[in-house]
This record gives structure tokens, sequence and C-alpha cells, in this order.
């Protein structure tokens, strides 16, 4: 067994931790705002703090569709790299801009919709009050949000990792700083509360986006990647094509899993503001372990891209055993971290005294969860970087939508379980979604056409 797994931990797991590291962090960056925003919101009590939580659902269930059409990014540049076509995939990165211009007018639609009928989704009158003002302002922040997905999109299937990692590093430096100013008052700023949480984010989304914008403009590690000269209008726009070709799958698959969790979101929103707020804290917390599984996950889809732009079949079946031995390593560890600290996490939120009682079942079945989500995070980047979106997506609509959500809504809401009862409705959804997913790409493996 040794001398099995060293051969494999040299040649493909070593390679996917030095690219996994940055991306690692920069996506704990990305969580450390929500857990900022979520520490600095809730000194404003539990009302503020659903408030926020809703509206952030709202949003992020909508992402969903966006982000998972830009992510096919990265697969196409992986791909591109593995192939020897250097010269393109700058093509792919100004189709990516045109794309993500579609999709923040076809996503400040939806959500400008969310906000005038917010009534639809049956929250208490605090939330309903404070959540259409916050969501109004983080709409303003969806261009320059996608324009960022791209260009990091672009970034990492180059292999350059770390550049998104800075960034998103000094946009949470920003989002901190402008919190502190706008949501209490300091430094001469107005006390705006939650609103101010949400002009924070808009605005270190605009730092983010001219940061990453002006190390792909100027920086000479990216110059044997440019192309003597811009490919012409009708290359890009047919470009465009493969973006939604492997993105629509892709979003439909995205959004799946976030409306889930969304939609979870909501229901727990029926049951009133301390299960809410304990929701926010725990599902807060296991998205930050999450968000490491996924970069693991992301950084083997990147490996795994680069062979099947070779075209190497065995490289590809070897990738696929170092991301799930990695992820399922790292997600046992984190079943032990949830259950061993779960009441200090818990006080380390500073909520009311009557929402830990909700939190510390969460982080038990946070402790199991985490494996499954660790695995199906695996299985679906592998599927993505050999093009299998459309398996993917119908793994996840089966899994979340026709699993969890029913389960989540029969335990908790109609059998009274409450929050806890929805919670175990998204983990047995999660375990699904982890055995089909992993079960396809192996049946996948062997009747591989490498269409590059």
């Amino acid at each position: 067994m040794r001398t099995r797994f060293l051969p494999l931990y040299r040649e493909h797991i070593l390679p996917m931790l030095e690219l996994a590291w940055p991306i690692i962090l920069g996506q704990l960056g990305m969580i450390l705002m929500g857990v900022a925003d979520t520490l600095m919101v809730g000194k404003l009590g539990s009302a503020a703090l659903a408030s926020a939580n809703q509206a952030n659902n709202l949003f992020f269930m909508v992402c969903g569709l966006t982000f998972g059409v830009l992510f096919s990014v990265s697969t196409l540049v992986s791909i591109k790299i593995g192939a020897g076509k250097l010269k393109e995939v700058f093509m792919t990165y100004r189709a990516g801009l045109w794309v993500s211009a579609i999709l923040a007018v076809a996503q400040t639609l939806i959500l400008q919709l969310a906000v005038y009928q917010f009534h639809w989704f049956g929250q208490s009158p605090e939330v309903n009050a404070l959540s259409p003002q916050y969501l109004q302002i983080l709409i303003a922040s969806i261009y320059p949000m996608l324009l960022f997905v791209t260009m990091k999109q672009f970034t990492d299937g180059l292999g350059f990792t770390r550049i998104s990692m800075y960034i998103t590093f000094g946009g949470l430096l920003v989002n901190v700083l402008l919190n502190y100013a706008f949501i209490y008052g300091h430094w001469g700023a107005p006390a705006w509360g939650l609103n101010g949480a949400g002009y924070a984010t808009f605005l270190s989304r605009i730092f983010m986006l001219l940061a990453i914008w002006a190390v792909i403009r100027f920086n000479g590690q990216l110059q044997p990647y440019r192309p003597e000269r811009p490919a012409p209008v009708a290359e890009v726009w047919k470009e465009t094509f493969k973006i939604w070709n492997i993105g629509l799958p892709l979003a439909l698959q995205t959004f799946a899993e976030w409306a889930c969790f969304g939609i979870s979101g909501i229901m727990v929103g029926w049951l009133g503001k301390h299960p809410h707020a304990a929701h926010t804290v725990a599902l807060n917390v296991a998205s930050f372990t999450f968000m490491v599984a996924s970069g693991f996950a992301i950084a083997g889809s990147i490996v795994a891209g680069n062979a099947y732009g070779e075209q190497n079949r065995v490289k590809l079946k070897q990738t696929g055993h170092a991301v799930l031995i990695v992820l399922t390593l790292f997600e046992l560890v984190n079943a032990v971290f949830f259950v061993i600290l779960a009441k200090p996490l818990a006080r380390w939120y500073s909520v009311e005294a009557d929402v830990l009682p909700y939190i510390l079942p969460l982080f038990l079945l946070a402790a199991v969860f985490q494996l499954a989500d660790g695995i199906q995070a695996g299985g679906m980047n592998l599927l993505r970087s050999i093009k299998d979106v459309r398996w993917a997506s119908a793994i996840s609509v089966l899994s979340y939508w026709v699993v969890s959500l029913p389960l989540s809504y029969g335990l908790g809401i109609h059998w009274g379980w409450g929050v806890s009862g929805i919670w175990l409705g998204f983990t047995v959804g999660l375990f699904v979604a982890a055995l089909l997913s992993v079960r396809r790409f192996y049946l996948q493996l062997n009747r591989l056409t490498f269409e590059v």
C-alpha cells in the first residue's frame, strides 16, 4: 500500500496542494468577509443578523446561476493549457467578460424583483423591514463582483492561484475597515447600521475588481499567454458559446446546491429569529471549513483539466484518487473539530443566550455532513474537468431538489423537528450527491473522447 501511495503523493497530491493552498486562503478570505459581517452585524441584535442572512441567502442563491456559468472559464483555460494552446487563453478571458455583462443584467433584474416582493418569503416583520434595503445595496455590487469572478477564474485556470488570494485578503481588510466605519459611525462616517455593511461590501468589491484588472493588465508573468494581436470579435463571440455550453449546466448544478441552502434558510426563518440566528452562525462556520475542501476540489479540477487537455487517461484517474483521498482525510479531521469545539465556537459569536440551545445540535450535524459535502465537491469538480457537466447538473437537481428540500421541509416543518430537521434533510442530500458524482466520474474515465 505504501509503495502505491508514495508515487501518487509525489506526482499528483503535491502539485494539487501547491495549487490548492492559495485557492483555499482566497476562499477563506471570502468567507472571512461573511464572518466579519456576521460578527459586526451581530452586535446590532438578532433581527439585524437574521435580516443580513436572508438578504445574502437570496443574493447568493441567484449567484449560483451566474457564478456557475463563469466557473467554465477556468475549465476551458486549464484544458487549453494542457493541450498547449497557450495563446488562445486570452480569447476565453475576453469572452468571459462579455458573458459576465449579460449575467449581471439578468441577476440584477431577478434580485430587484425580490426587493419589491420580499413579503413573498414569509419572514418576520423585522426582517421584512430591514432585508430589502440591505439587498438593494448589494445589487449595486453585482457587475463588479461578476467581473472579478471572471478574472479570478482566468488566473486560477492558468495556475496563478496566488493572485486572487492576495487580492481577496486585501478586499477583506477593506471590508472590515469600512464595516467599522459605516456600521457604527466611526472616523466621522454616518452610523448606517446594517446598511453600512452593504456599502462596505460594495466598495470592497470595487477594490478587488480594480486590483485584479491591474494585475492581468500589467503582470509580466502573463506575457507568454498574450497573443500578438487580439482575436477578432467573431472568434471571441464564438468562444462565448463554449462558455455557455459548459457554463449553463454548471449554473444549474451550482444553483441547485446553493438554492437548497438558501431555501432551507428561508424555511428556518419561519421558525423565528432565534433558530434563524443559530442557523446563520452554524452555517457560517460550516461554510468556512467547506471553503478549504472546495479549494482542494478546485485545484484538483485544474490539474484534471490539464490531464484532459493532454488526453492522459491514467493521469486523470490518479488525479481523481488524489482529490478524494485528500478531501476524505480533511473532512474526517473537521468532524472531530466540530464535535470538540462546538460550545467555544458558539460563544465566540457573542449571540444572545436564547440562541445557544439551537446552535449546539447544528454543530453536531455539521460534523456529519462535512464528509459528504467535501466528497461531493470533489466529485462535481472532477466531472467539470472532463466536461461531463450535464450529468453533474442532473445529480445536483436529484440530490438537492428531489431529496434534500422535501426531506428538510418534512422533518423540520411538517413533523416539527425544527432547524435540526431542516439540517438533517440537506445532510442526506449531500450524501446522495457525493456517492453519485464519484461513481459517475469513474464510470466515465474509460469512455472519454477528449474533445479539446
